[in-house]
This record gives structure tokens, sequence and C-alpha cells, in this order.
């Protein structure tokens, strides 16, 4: 069954079965330290990968997002990576925040894909509630934006490398990230017509994860943050994305936030979703 058709309460039921898990296996688990925030559990179920490769995969993520925010990486909250075997997740367990993920062995794409996604989330830093409301649908298009902007990132650093691995597997990133593009043509195409937040509005407002529709939605977004990576200064801005309204309401605020090396970026991001 797609964890969209649980009810709430036995989603709060199968979490807390995973949250007995993580606390036993906490006692029992080694971490590793990558970068002064993240550190990764020993968890045998990540299997046999290269730790030298995959530490530099999440640590480059990391690196990116405090250059574009402008934050000194030690100034992030720490976080703990591990691994859960259902739904990668974002999560704050004994007042400590989480990220879990479904991912094992060397599949770098997938690896960069989970990483970038939930850690977005981290940086958010919204209430990590499992409640699907408000902006939340806005919040899960910015974080599926961040798996295909850093894979865009990765594929372009590695493209002049002089490790001859990183270089043969360039191709393979930019065929992920190629195989990210929206695939339902119908959403593709009302995605382009003016308006079409209004023709999703009742859609999107439902307490069900609408992964489709956020694709498209991070794919029109793609083009704005590579031509200015600053532009990601918003995500500091945006809070419990459960307590806003509107994204009118939200686009008022971060324009009153803006600062002058996104401002005009984030004019044309709120003109590409609401004119």
């Amino acid at each position: 069954m797609s964890l969209n058709k649980l009810s709430s309460y036995h989603k709060e039921y199968l979490f807390f079965h995973y949250f007995c898990i993580v606390t036993f296996k906490i006692n029992i688990m080694r971490f590793y330290q990558i970068t002064p925030n993240l550190s990764i559990s020993d968890d045998s179920n990540f299997g046999n990968y290269d730790h030298k490769i995959i530490y530099e995969l999440l640590t480059s993520i990391s690196s990116n997002f405090s250059k574009h925010l402008n934050l000194i990486s030690s100034s992030v909250p720490p976080c703990r990576i591990t691994y859960i075997n259902t739904n990668p997740r974002c999560s704050n367990i004994m007042s400590e925040r989480w990220i879990f993920l479904h991912v094992s062995q060397d599949y770098w794409c997938q690896w960069i894909y989970q990483f970038a996604h939930e850690y977005c989330h981290h940086l958010i830093n919204g209430a990590m509630s499992d409640d699907i409301i408000g902006l939340i649908w806005f919040e899960e298009s910015i974080c599926e934006l961040s798996s295909m902007y850093h894979l865009h990132q990765l594929s372009t650093q590695w493209s002049t490398s002089n490790d001859p691995i990183k270089l043969r597997y360039v191709p393979a990133l930019q065929n992920y990230l190629h195989d990210l593009t929206p695939k339902q043509s119908q959403l593709f195409s009302d995605a382009l017509r003016p308006g079409f937040l209004a023709l999703w509005e009742q859609t999107l407002a439902e307490p069900i994860y609408y992964r489709d529709h956020y694709n498209v939605l991070a794919a029109k977004m793609f083009p704005l943050f590579v031509g200015n990576p600053s532009l990601w200064k918003i995500i500091l801005h945006f809070g419990d994305m459960r307590k806003w309204s509107s994204l009118q309401e939200l686009f008022d605020y971060l324009q009153r936030n803006a600062t002058p090396d996104y401002s005009d970026s984030l004019n044309e991001l709120q003109s590409l979703l609401l004119s």
C-alpha cells in the first residue's frame, strides 16, 4: 500500500516502530564525522560502498549549499545520517536532527538524489511533522529541485576533474538528471500555461504527496536556480511551510527580505509561478 493512502494514525504507528528501532540502534552504531555538522552511521544496510567517494559527495552538497546560502558550514545545525528500510526522510529524534536514506552500495546518483533532497529539508528547518498542509507541496518541490540542482552541479564539477573515475561517471550523472525530467506530458503541458497553479490548487491542497506535480514544478524552476544560485537563500526564510496560507503570501514575505544578489531572480520566480 502506498504511504499516501495510509491514515495519519498508521503513519505515526509505522514511524514509531522505526523510532524504536533507531533508538535501539543508536546505542550500538558507530558514527563517522564527515563534516563539522554531518556524521554517518556504520549501518551495514548501506552495504559495501566507497566511503571516500560517498563522503565527498555528501560533503560537496553541504559545501555547495553553505556557499550559496553564505553560511559557515560549522554554523549549520548538526545532523546524523543513517539507513532506513522505507522512504527517505528528515526527522527530529531525541533532540537531534536525523536524515534517513534508503540507499546502498555505490549507487552514487541515488546517494546524491536522496541526500540533496533531505538536506534541503534540514536547512529549511521546519516542524518536521507528517502533516501535508499549507505550503508543504512547495517545500517538497524545492527539495526535489535540490536533487536536480546538485546532480547538475556535481556533473559540472566532475567534468573538469583530473580523476579518471569521476570523468567516466559524468555521463551517468547527466543521464540520471535527464531521467528526472517530467514524464507526465499533461502536467508538463499544464505548467506551460499562464496561471497553471490555479488549476492545481485543489489537488495540491489535498493531504497527499503528488510527486509528479512536484517534479514538474522543480523542472520549471531549475533554470533560474542554475542561473543564480543565490536564489537558494529563499529557503532560509521559509520556516514552517505548514503555516503559510498561500504562495502569494509567502512571496510577499520573501520579497520584503530579499537581498540585491537575488531580488531580480526572485521576481522572475514569482512571475514564473504566479503569472
